[in-house]
Order: C-alpha cells, then sequence, then structure tokens
C-alpha cells in the first residue's frame, strides 16, 4: 500500500536549478530596469522572481512608491521584450522564461 497523498492541489516545490534560474533572472532583471528609459520604472524596486509554471514562466514582483499601479505595470508590458532580451542573454538555456508581473507593497 503506497502513501495517500494530501496535498494534491499543491503545485510541487521548485527544484534547484529553478530556484538558480530564478536568482539570475532577478540580478539581469535588475540591471535591465535600472537602464530603462521610463522614469517609472526607474523608481522599481525588484522583490523577487518566482517560478509560475516550473522554470518557463516566471513571475516577476515589483514593488513602487507610485500610486499608479496600472500605468507601471502597462510601462512593464511595454518594456517586456527588452526585459526578456536582458534575461535571455544572462542565462544559458535554449528559450527564454516568459515573465509576468506584479506589483506588491514593498518589502512583501
Amino acid at each position: 500500500m503506497g502513501r495517500e497523498d494530501n496535498n494534491r492541489d499543491e503545485p510541487p516545490a521548485p527544484d534547484r536549478k529553478t530556484l538558480q534560474l530564478c536568482r539570475q533572472i532577478e540580478r539581469a532583471l535588475t540591471f535591465a530596469l535600472s537602464e530603462s528609459a521610463s522614469d517609472l520604472l526607474l523608481d522599481l524596486q525588484l522583490e523577487g522572481v518566482i517560478p509560475l509554471q516550473g522554470a518557463g514562466h516566471l513571475l516577476v514582483r515589483v514593488s513602487t512608491r507610485h500610486d499608479k499601479a496600472i500605468e507601471v505595470l502597462q510601462a512593464l508590458q511595454a518594456d517586456a521584450p527588452r526585459l526578456r532580451t536582458a534575461a535571455a542573454e544572462a542565462i544559458t538555456r535554449r528559450k527564454a522564461p516568459e515573465l509576468s508581473f506584479q506589483i506588491v507593497q514593498p518589502g512583501e
């Protein structure tokens, strides 16, 4: 008899390689955001990068001092191709992960 899995609804914890990838992407995006042409993006603080669907789709969590969360998200979406390119250049993978963005409260 096998042991019953009580955590079927929870995704598996990310493995070491995926967490390493998240740290590499975080460093690359921190640098890329500091070179942004948008004042809204220059003021962002990167809070973390976490896997959404394994290593193929990552959630980039940022905080801002601005009250304009929608404008910040629009600026991030507009700059997403450049940010994804910066991420791809920082890693050694055949395919760069998709990036999604989330605005959180500072320190979350």
